[in-house]
């Protein structure tokens, strides 16, 4: 695991444990295979407020910031890929 995922990690741990449930194991299995595009909409989308974050992936809110759309998805699709797992 190199600093800048460790990082990462670090910040995945939010206010809301639904959040961390999400984020966490999403970085922990894609981070490696995330392209550098990716990783930065990825940052990008942590620097947004816990309340926002839920509601785009835990409401399905609608998202106003496109660029964010591709990682979204993947983190979505890996939640809905865990569920069926379990």
């Amino acid at each position: 695991m190199n600093e800048l995922e460790k990082k990462i990690l670090w910040q995945c741990r939010r206010g809301l444990w639904e959040l961390d449930a999400i984020l966490i194991p999403f970085v922990e299995s894609n981070f490696s295979s995330l392209e550098e595009e990716e990783i930065n909409n990825f940052r990008k989308l942590l620097a947004y407020e816990d309340i926002e974050i839920f509601d785009i992936l835990v409401n399905k809110k609608a998202f106003d910031d496109e660029d964010l759309n591709s990682i979204i998805s993947k983190i979505l699709d890996f939640q809905i890929s865990q569920l069926e797992k379990s």
